[in-house]
This record gives structure tokens, C-alpha cells and sequence, in this order.
């Protein structure tokens, strides 16, 4: 399988290489395992990241700790999310800080784990900060969920762009990439949803999109203009 409409030429056997396979299969055993408990069924997660009512009352039906399957799903997410990342960077000739093959993923995952580690913390501390833990806790069970939509639907869109010949890696990478996108918008116009019926302070609220939406998009357009 070839980069052919961006004229990048990729190996065949970077895609289907043993370690790349593992990382394809991992997820989907991990999903098959998650997917026996109706509670963590896929049917599931699509209605609480589309229905806000749906979300509302199941966001309410939780209870405290860490569950063994909702943490099952977030290694499958980061596994699928680091792999499609790494697809990526395949594709558009990326290789960050020199790195390749195994290393660039673990780079990902890295970055992958960074990146949800530094949203807890700053949702956590804008949570304290502005008293309105109820709306923030609310708020990340719809990241977490729409995290694992994600991951689950990339984990189908990696076995494609590896295995599926028939479709040019162009659509598949762009298709990928706007259902990304779409995800990331439901997100926003979800966390609009949930602060402004309890009235929230709008200057947290910019405070907020600018500390996690607008300002990491901002630093990665801006090092991906040194990339290309």
C-alpha cells in the first residue's frame, strides 16, 4: 500500500510488518472482550457522545472508582489512536524529532497519555477554581466517552488503511481525519450544552476552550508548518 496521491512512497510491509499487526489486533481482542457487558456496548457509547439527554441521565447513573472495562476501553483508545497517528506521519512524511518505525508510535502514545493527563488536570483545576465540579465531572465523562468512540473507530479505520486495498489510502486518511473532526465538534458544542443550562461564568468557559481546544491546535499547526 503506497502514500501514491501525495507521490510518498510507502513500503508495503510498514503497514503489515508483525509489530504494526500486533498493534491492529490488540484493540480488537480488547473490544471483543468489552463488548460481552451491554453497559460498554458500542450502541452505547455512539447514543451518550450524540444524545444529550441520553448522556445527562447516564453521566448521572455512575458511580465512583475505576471500572475494570471503562479502563479496558481506554487502552484500546490509546493503542488505536497512537496507530492511526502513526499512519499519519507515514503518510504525510512526518517523522518527528527524527524518530521511526516503533519509536515514532511509542512517541504517540506518549503524547496520546500527556495530552489526557494534562486535560484531567486542568479540568480538575478549573473545576476548583470556578466551584463547579458537578458540570466539569459531567463534562469529562463525555470526553472520556467520546475518546472511546474515537479509539473504537479508529482501531476499523487502521485495519482499512492497512488492509484494504481496494480503497486509496487518500480517502481512507481523509475520512479518518473528518471523522476525527466531527467528534471533536460534537465535543465543543457538548461542553456549550452542559455549562450554559447551569449558567456558567462565561469567562471560565473561554478560559476553558482556550486552555484545551484552541491554544493545542494552535502549537500543533504551528510545528507542523516546521514539518512540512
Amino acid at each position: 500500500m503506497t502514500g501514491r496521491e501525495s507521490g510518498i512512497l510507502i513500503t508495503e510491509d510498514i503497514f503489515r510488518s508483525d509489530w504494526v499487526f500486533l498493534l491492529l489486533i490488540v484493540p480488537v481482542l480488547l473490544y471483543l472482550l468489552v463488548s460481552t457487558v451491554d453497559k460498554y456496548s458500542l450502541t452505547r457509547i455512539i447514543k451518550i457522545v450524540f444524545s444529550n439527554k441520553f448522556s445527562s441521565s447516564k453521566y448521572r447513573m455512575i458511580t465512583p472508582g475505576t471500572e475494570f472495562f471503562q479502563m479496558m476501553l481506554g487502552i484500546l483508545s490509546l493503542i488505536s489512536i497512537s496507530t492511526w497517528l502513526y499512519f499519519l506521519e507515514l503518510y504525510f512524511d512526518l517523522h518527528f524529532f527524527g524518530l521511526s518505525d516503533y519509536r515514532l508510535w511509542l512517541f504517540n502514545l506518549l503524547l496520546a497519555v500527556l495530552a489526557i493527563a494534562f486535560r484531567y488536570v486542568i479540568n480538575k483545576t478549573v473545576a476548583l477554581i470556578s466551584r463547579s465540579q458537578d458540570s466539569f465531572s459531567e463534562y469529562f465523562f463525555n470526553i472520556s466517552r467520546s475518546y472511546k468512540l474515537m479509539g473504537i473507530s479508529l482501531m476499523i479505520f487502521n485495519f482499512f488503511i492497512s488492509y484494504m486495498v481496494s480503497i486509496s489510502d487518500k480517502y481512507l486518511v481523509y475520512i479518518s481525519l473528518l471523522f476525527v473532526s466531527i467528534l471533536v465538534l460534537l465535543r465543543v458544542i457538548r461542553f456549550f450544552y452542559i455549562f450554559m443550562k447551569r449558567r456558567f461564568s462565561l469567562f471560565y468557559m473561554i478560559l476553558y476552550l482556550c486552555a484545551l481546544e484552541i491554544f493545542p491546535v494552535l502549537l500543533l499547526i504551528k510545528y507542523l508548518k516546521g514539518q512540512v
